[in-house]
């Protein structure tokens, strides 16, 4: 159903992606492949419809509950190769091969198709869990696919550390090839484009999600509620497409609370702009001068762009002459965050929505 709210995994719900969907699926395999692009614009989706559609077997690490130490870190691995066992089990040489070469390491324990991690001093490194995949892959004779889904949330010396068992993996392990999403998209690239990152000068193909035009966000919604068997007049679609602005995420939230939840198009509204506004202060809380951030993200939403007149506005409110290297770094991390463009507007309209009341 186009709009179930969870990731799709079959092409069939897939909408309008078809471009990305063979660029990704005539490539997997290669060692890396980046797929990047707003928050909300079906990258997950289009990762596990394709990787689904291939037969490939693959591990899915989902990182957007941001880790933050190694007992984190190594939760998410274990429920990541847990979820894999259980999906190779009909496999029966695989899993017997992967199941014996993960028992063998120092710090990882498996019973049945559950997979403990030890995050202690005996625990098991990176390199020696994705080398034992690939020594199974090779006996078995088949690839596999690592995923990491919103990679640039690990950070700290955890993110060194992953990028570095990935690196690793890139040159010496030739059954195993990654891909990594990615929302943030400044902070992911400095993953690859920082000269002093593990992952530097390799090279990479990177597919990016975006945007439906108003054309295809009015036919999404229509197909959906076609298949819901639910009517909605053309004057309340053209609204919430002219609001939503083609981020598909959001469509697909509107059309599954109209759907099944009765809700007129206003209190979804409401409801999203409140979800945007909690992820703004999930933003700020990580942020040495989180006030000055907000100052900003709400002069930029009420429509100060200009340069001098943000730093106007941030001089009246504090009361003393700023340096122009306080409001730059600012504005550079918010579009690391991929939370403005480079002409300082929002890239989510419900984000700017909220930053009104911040």
């Amino acid at each position: 159903m186009l709009f179930d709210p969870r990731p799709k995994v079959n092409k069939k719900d897939l909408y309008d992606f078809e471009k990305e969907f063979e660029f990704l699926k005539k490539n997997i395999g290669e060692p890396l492949l980046v797929v990047s692009g707003l928050r909300r614009t079906g990258k997950t989706s289009l990762i596990l419809s394709t990787l689904n559609d291939s037969d490939i077997p693959y591990v899915f690490f989902d990182m957007r509950s941001m880790p933050n130490s190694r007992r984190d870190l190594y939760h998410l691995l274990s429920e990541g190769l847990t979820d894999f066992l259980t999906r190779i089990s009909n496999k029966e040489k695989f899993y017997k091969s992967l199941t014996k070469m993960l028992k063998l390491i120092r710090g990882i324990s498996v019973d049945g198709f559950e997979v403990s991690l030890s995050w202690g001093k005996d625990r098991a490194s990176l390199v020696e869990i994705l080398r034992a995949l690939d020594e199974s892959c090779a006996e078995y004779g088949i690839k596999a696919v690592i995923v990491f889904d919103e990679l640039q949330r690990v950070t700290g010396k955890l993110s060194v550390e992953l990028a570095n068992a990935i690196a690793y993996s890139y040159d010496h392990l030739r059954n195993l090839s990654f891909i990594v999403s990615g929302s943030e998209m400044g902070v992911l690239y400095r993953f690859f484009d920082e000269p002093n990152a593990p992952l530097y000068g390799r090279a990479y193909l990177e597919v990016k999600t975006r945007r439906l035009d108003k054309e295809k966000s009015i036919d999404f919604l229509k197909r959906g509620f076609e298949e819901s068997k639910i009517r909605v007049n053309d004057e309340e679609l053209e609204a919430a497409v002219d609001k939503l602005d083609g981020i598909i995420g959001w469509l697909t939230y509107y059309g599954y609370s109209r759907t099944m939840q009765n809700r007129d198009f206003e209190s979804i509204w409401r409801e999203a702009v409140t979800m945007a506004r909690q992820e703004l202060e999930n933003f700020l809380k990580n942020r040495v001068s989180a006030e000055r951030y907000r100052a900003v993200l709400k002069f930029l939403a009420n429509g100060e762009r200009e340069w001098k007149e943000l730093k106007k506005k941030m001089e009246d409110l504090e009361g003393r002459v700023l340096s122009e290297r306080v409001l730059y770094d600012i504005l550079i991390t918010l579009r690391k965050y991929s939370i403005i463009d480079d002409q300082n507007n929002f890239l989510d309209p419900l984000a700017e929505e909220a930053a009104k009341n911040l």
